[in-house]
């Protein structure tokens, strides 16, 4: 009887795990821009890290290195990079990173939005790119932030992301 009940109760967990792993990209992009908004409208990461004129949150582990393109930094840890740019002259109100990602024609979007608060702007992009992967771009005023990350990592990817970006001031 203990291994009927055994069974049945193995078959169940393996049952939900596999459902729980099965979400559609439909949703795992609406929780994942749920977080990009969440941290964008929290704010709460203060900058951990200067670099060439510029300060932002590093996360606890995350390596950074400057490119020798102007104005380019990659943050990484094991095999996950993002790459930030940033615009010293722009505003924190600026369009300009999301008007030139959206004039990409060759981008097929899943989904993207924008944010607004306090005077600051703030975008999400998610474009499909291959079969397990997405690449998310997130960025407020003057900074843009861009990976491609595996889509089971997406939601914490994106707020991660936005974080850092929302964490970026110019030094002045």
């Amino acid at each position: 009887m203990n291994r009927k009940y055994t069974f049945f109760l193995t078959a169940a967990l393996l049952l939900l795990v596999l459902t729980g792993c099965g979400r559609t990209v439909e949703e795992q992009t609406d929780e994942a821009m749920q977080s990009a908004r969440e941290a964008f409208e929290m704010n709460r990461k203060q900058p951990t890290e200067s670099l060439e004129g510029v300060e932002f949150y590093k996360p606890v582990g995350w390596k950074v290195e400057m490119l020798k393109e102007q104005h380019t930094f990659l943050i990484s840890k094991r095999s996950q990079t993002y790459t930030a740019q940033y615009d010293p002259n722009a505003k924190q109100d600026s369009h300009a990173y999301y008007d030139m990602l959206m004039a990409e024609t060759d981008k097929e979007f899943i989904e993207q939005q924008t944010f607004s608060d306090s005077g600051v702007f703030g975008f999400a992009a998610i474009s499909a790119h291959g079969d397990s992967s997405v690449e998310v771009v997130t960025g407020t005023g003057p900074i843009q932030v861009t990976a491609i990350v595996e889509k089971k990592d997406l939601v914490a990817a994106i707020s991660r992301m936005m974080e850092i970006a929302r964490s970026m001031q110019l030094e002045l």
